[in-house]
């Protein structure tokens, strides 16, 4: 349906609806803003208006301004400025905000050792609550609106549940990666992830929830063979870490062969990193249907490498990026990881014209919904989707006018400081910086104080 097309549904809808007292009044008109919607074929922004129903869903989009009666329960006129979808991460760690800036001279290996193993281990499930909701909340004041969310699985009991809590306390909007114990048999992760799944049964519903997912590995042609066994039993989707270091290529490719004989391949598999490539597994990964996240911010920081993106963008393999741990990233800021990541290409490449602003907006947007299986519900401004969205304002404050390409502005010029506001479901969780549905500094305090306990016990690495 064309714009022009939803503005005249919109207007039969209103007036059929005051016609016949209908009480499902929209939530939100928004009016008066530079729409990116991120929908096909609309790649340049335009002034528009954009509507969201009772249920948090996109009711219309249009162009100019809204049809004459348009009714809501609340009317932002946000004067000009730019209105985004919000940010979808693919590959985030929420709970690493508790452990930022350490290991700073490591690859991912050592970093492992040092983050999991030295410091998280002494943490309880309670510490992982405040973890997960203190680093869901950052994602949301950096306008990420939605997250693939790698949980922490290295212990027993409550730790999965804490994290599931706290995730949907923070009205951030998640995929949620199931992290079973490696060194565990298949009967016990089998009995563990049943034990999750009914006790997280209830809240399947929730809005919040988007999808069900397995933090995958490669480690070992039985580890991947199970991997793919609990996808196929329980119906889930599944993010592998693959190909990050720079250490052992050869060895890490040869891994690629345990993928195929487990039959792990397809649309819902797909590749965390995904750097030390060759060009058969590029082209194995887009016939099967499966793509990656592209974490430039931590492959900068943990000198994993960069990925040659517009090759694989050739060759047909989905790609999403993705801000990581806010341990090896160390901020999930969508705006600083775009521009690393293109900055990246163009000085491999010694080419400008190898990729462009809208490129990275759109991989940050619909790519990363996309991979995630969830592009029918996040990722663009559409009808139908989650009225997830953001209020830049490059011109006041910090101002980054003039503005002479709005999207070459968004993506070159803006950052976080220029957020004025973030919706989610039409409903505004940050404004100017602050937080409206927690208290922000209680959170940071608790984090605080229990990250206090840890480090009493343990050295922290210089």
């Amino acid at each position: 349906m064309s714009l022009a097309d939803s503005a005249r549904v919109l207007a039969l809808l209103v007036t059929c609806s005051a016609s016949m007292g209908l009480a499902a009044t929209p939530s939100l008109l928004v009016k008066n803003a530079l729409l990116f919607t991120m929908r096909a074929g609309e790649e340049t922004p335009f002034p528009g208006y954009l509507l969201v129903g009772p249920d948090g869903r996109i009711a219309a989009v249009g162009k100019g301004a809204p049809p004459p009666n348009t009714k809501a329960d609340e009317v932002l006129d946000v004067g000009g400025k730019f209105v985004t979808p919000g940010f979808v991460s693919a590959h985030s760690h929420i709970w690493q905000s508790a452990f930022r800036g350490l290991a700073s001279y490591q690859y991912v290996t050592g970093w492992v050792n040092i983050v999991y193993r030295q410091q998280a281990v002494h943490s309880t499930p309670e510490d992982f609550y405040w973890f997960t909701l203190h680093g869901s909340l950052d994602h949301l004041r950096h306008g990420v609106t939605s997250a693939y969310n790698f949980t922490y699985g290295h212990r027993t009991g409550d730790f999965a549940l804490q994290q599931w809590r706290a995730e949907l306390a923070s009205g951030l909007r998640f995929v949620h990666a199931y992290q079973r114990q490696r060194e565990a048999s298949e009967a016990e992760v089998r009995a563990s992830l049943e034990s999750f799944l009914a006790a997280a049964n209830a809240d399947f519903a929730r809005p919040e929830f988007l999808r069900m997912s397995l933090s995958g590995g490669a480690q070992s042609a039985e580890s991947v063979a199970l991997d793919a066994r609990l996808m196929r039993d329980y119906g889930l989707s599944n993010q592998t870490h693959y190909l990050e270091a720079p250490i052992d290529k050869e060895g890490q490719r040869a891994r690629f062969a345990y993928l195929i004989t487990a039959g792990s391949l397809g649309p819902d598999l797909f590749f965390g990193h995904f750097i030390h490539t060759d060009e058969a597994i590029l082209k194995t990964v887009a016939a099967a249907g499966s793509g990656m996240s592209w974490n430039p911010l931590s492959n900068g920081r943990l000198a994993s490498g960069i990925a040659d993106i517009p090759k694989y963008l050739t060759l047909g393999v989905k790609v999403g990026m993705g801000v990581d741990g806010q341990a090896s990233a160390d901020l999930p800021d969508p705006f600083e990881n775009m521009r690393m990541g293109l900055y990246f290409i163009r000085a491999k490449y010694e080419s400008a014209l190898v990729m462009q602003p809208l490129d990275v907006l759109r991989l940050h947007t619909m790519g990363s919904a996309t991979v995630m299986g969830v592009a029918d519900k996040i990722g663009s401004l559409e009808s139908g989707k989650f009225a997830d969205f953001l209020v830049v304002d490059p011109g006041s404050g910090f101002d980054r006018a003039p503005v002479y390409d709005p999207v070459a502005t968004l993506v070159f010029a803006c950052n976080t400081q220029n957020l004025a506001a973030v919706y989610v479901g039409g409903h505004c969780v940050m404004r100017a910086g602050n937080t409206l549905d927690h208290d922000a500094a209680a959170v940071a305090a608790e984090v605080a104080r229990r990250v206090g306990r840890i480090r009493a016990v343990v050295a922290t690495p210089k």
